[in-house]
């Protein structure tokens, strides 16, 4: 607010006296004799000094010095001396207990101050000694700070309740002057209490007749107008009144329909949201799915610039923004992604581009254009914030603005967003190193945050704890259990030494799992349990609830999909497992039509350097000799490994942040490896693979980026274990203690 300029203090504090301040607090006042250097630091000397003892020296409007000293007074008398360094006048001065003093006279204070003076004054009183003392519920220190806004602002301008955001939780609106600094500190001056109000953010708007909107939003629990508002700045102070207690708005879902220009302060209070207990972030998204921004988009023209933002992800730490851009002219000066405070932060930091093309809705033609995927890093969360905002700046230096249509908020839905941002082809590292990566690890955290059992049904187990659990994860292909169940129920070791866990990962199917199980275990009564997740969380978090629901001290991770031959199987993969031979180990498995689907796995770098899974001799007859061989191998499928329960445990089970179900297999085995264990391949047992039926049902899978950017997750992690273990010769079972690392002559058949 502006000072008028006063003149002619009518007070001389050249003799230092005490005020009354607080209930106990009293300010002591001395003015410093002329002539004395700018600034002076004069020293108060007490017996026994106050804890805390504060000051200030401020500068009066004569141009001379005052010092206040701010104290907790004592019950009796306290004697002090002031003295100023370089002097050797002293003035002796006697401090009454607070209650007997005068109450500090706050206009004829300011009369005497400079203005700046008196804004760092009361920055002191609100801020230093409110703090300091504790007197923020004192009554007495309370009318002390009405008086000082009541001298600085008799008649202050309004500020009104915009609306209700929640129990105790307002948003504000006010006018301030445009030239205050935007660090505005906030205080609240009721009759008998001083409180600082600590908004997530300030949002000035348009100016108007010399004044600027302002909104913020505060958190007062006991509202009770009227009451003043103080905004203090360093270079100014602005003095409201809140005198009404109705909103002008009756619900914040009226005021957000109503305001869908206010694009700055609705991205506040996404902001403000996100940070509420008991359903915050929901009503945020609420809000924004049923009264989004407009989209907006530069349109294609024959020479001018034109461009879109379709991908604009707020993550915890960074923005994901992906699109397309077309420049004939070499017009386009970038791409800025726009901050609540008016901030561009260009997109080229962090950015990969790759070829592609637009198509228009009209006449459906086709474009050349530049895509982008980019990644910002924020320094605070946006919250759930659906529609990010944007810029395209040109060379002109003009500006289009570019809004995305609002994003989605639930972590798969996130995934696949993220997975369609780069067509598969350009699907490389500089893609997912620095960009794609760290935003598909966070959503994958957040997924898994959200996945739990939702309930376990059994079937006929038994008290005592079975020698092997075979865990079944299930997603939404069942057809396969019946003949599954066929071929286990035929045999008798498994009947008797065996349990299985069902992993359901769709749970919209449970009722029809359900009476399946119930049913196929009347029929062959085969111990069984089922355990039903919240919702779909992959294959690696299926497996990894499973085997902590089993109860075997023996695990065979069993796909869906595959069904045994003959019986004996699992007796015959376990063998080796418990001999100790191997860590894990695979059985030979064929397709339906006899031919080899898995005889070991191993690891062959495409022409990009990423290594790719591929099983030996798949394709070829059932019966091809070179499958018959029981030996070490690098790797085997997931479709059906055997390990133990302990050192799956000990190793971490399946990795859980590749996408929905890919390369968790070999990881493990290379987990397993590491800790010491080599992996076996057994050809005597032999299960039918009827392979990725289930997975090719999943609208979540794209294969393309999501097979890519799991190849190259499990590349970046194995890198330098894979290649010093594809150094071996793996085709003979002898090799494993003969080969040596330097021997590459390795012939692989029809992978």
């Amino acid at each position: 607010m502006p000072f008028s300029d006063i003149k002619q203090p009518n007070t001389d504090h050249r003799d230092a006296k005490a005020f009354r301040l607080g209930s106990d607090l009293a300010v002591l006042i001395w003015d410093l004799p002329p002539g004395l250097p700018i600034p002076t630091r004069p020293v108060l000397t007490m017996s026994k000094p106050p804890v805390p003892l504060v000051s200030v020296t401020l500068s009066l409007v004569d141009g001379h010095q005052r010092t206040l000293w701010a104290m907790r007074t004592a019950r009796a008398p306290m004697s002090a001396v002031i003295a100023v360094e370089g002097s050797d006048s002293v003035v002796p001065i006697n401090i009454e207990p607070a209650s007997g003093l005068p109450p500090l006279d706050m206009e004829q204070l300011f009369l005497e101050l400079a203005p700046e003076a008196r804004i760092r004054f009361l920055n002191v009183l609100l801020t230093t000694w409110r703090s300091a003392f504790k007197v923020a519920s004192d009554p007495y220190f309370s009318l002390i700070v009405e008086d000082a806004l009541n001298a600085l602002a008799p008649t202050p301008r309004p500020a009104r309740i915009t609306c209700e955001l929640g129990r105790g939780r307002f948003l504000i609106e006010t006018t301030i002057n445009p030239e205050f600094d935007d660090k505005l500190g906030i205080y609240v001056v009721g009759a008998a209490s001083v409180s600082q109000l600590r908004p997530k953010a300030i949002i000035r708007r348009g100016t108007r007749a010399g004044w600027q909107a302002c909104h913020f939003i505060a958190e007062m629990p006991s509202l009770s107008p009227p009451f003043q508002i103080v905004l203090l700045s360093k270079n100014g102070i602005a003095i409201r009144q809140l005198s009404e207690r109705e909103a002008q708005c009756p619900s914040l879902t009226r005021w957000w329909a109503d305001n869908r220009d206010a694009l700055e302060l609705r991205e506040l209070l996404v902001q403000h949201l996100a940070a509420w207990p008991n359903g915050g972030p929901a009503t945020a998204i609420d809000l924004q799915v049923r009264a989004p921004l407009k989209e907006r988009h530069v349109p294609r023209a024959a020479q001018q610039p034109s461009g879109q933002v379709d991908l604009a992800l707020a993550l915890s730490d960074s923005l994901l923004v992906g699109g397309w851009y077309h420049d004939p002219s070499s017009m386009l000066a970038g791409i800025d992604y726009l901050q609540a405070d008016g901030k561009a932060v260009p997109l080229d930091g962090n950015i990969y581009e790759f070829p592609g093309w637009a198509q228009t809705q009209a006449d459906k033609s086709k474009t050349d254009v530049t895509g982008f995927v980019a990644r910002i890093p924020l320094d605070q969360p946006l919250g759930p914030l659906l529609q990010p905002r944007f810029q395209m700046r040109l060379a002109s230096g003009a500006v289009k603005s570019l809004i995305p249509p609002p994003q989605p908020f639930e972590p798969v839905l996130q995934r696949n967003q993220i997975l369609r941002a780069v067509p598969p082809q350009h699907a490389i590292d500089d893609a997912f190193r620095t960009i794609l990566a760290p935003a598909l690890r966070e959503v994958e955290q957040r997924l898994g945050k959200t996945v739990e059992v939702k309930r376990t049904r059994d079937y006929g187990l038994p008290q005592h704890a079975p020698l092997v659990s075979i865990v079944i994860p299930l997603y939404k292909v069942l057809d396969f259990l019946r003949f599954q169940l066929s071929g286990m129920a035929t045999d008798p070791w498994l009947m008797e030494n065996a349990e299985l866990v069902f992993v359901l990962d769709s749970p919209e199917i449970q009722d029809e799992t359900e009476h399946l199980l119930g049913g196929l275990h009347l029929l062959h009564g085969l111990p069984m349990r089922l355990v039903v997740m919240n919702r779909n969380g992959g294959y690696a978090r299926a497996c990894n609830t499973g085997a902590r629901m089993a109860r075997g001290s023996v695990l065979v991770m069993l796909n869906s999909d595959v069904v045994p031959c003959e019986p004996g199987w699992v007796q015959t993969l376990i063998d080796p497992i418990m001999s100790g031979a191997y860590g894990a180990v695979g059985p030979r498995l064929i397709f339906e039509d006899k031919s080899l689907q898995h005889a070991g796995l191993y690891f062959g770098r495409d022409q990009r350097g990423i290594w790719l899974n591929h099983h030996f001799y798949k394709g070829m007859p059932s019966d091809y000799m070179p499958a018959q061989q029981a030996r070490t191998v690098p790797g085997v499928t997931g479709a059906c490994l055997v390990t133990t329960r302990d050192l799956y445990e000990s190793v971490g089970g399946f990795t859980e942040d590749y996408i929905i179900g890919d390369y968790e297999d070999s990881d493990l085995c290379l987990k397993i490896r590491r800790a010491g264990f080599e992996i076996g391949y057994e050809p005597s047992a032999c299960l039918y693979h009827f392979e990725r039926q289930s997975i090719r049902r999943s609208q979540d899978y794209m294969r393309g980026v999501a097979s890519q950017y799991n190849s190259w997750l499990h590349t970046q992690r194995w890198d330098d274990d894979i290649a010093a273990l594809m150094a071996r010769d793996y085709r003979s079972p002898s090799s494993l203690k003969t080969a040596s690392p330097d021997d590459h002559a390795i012939e692989w058949t029809n992978a």
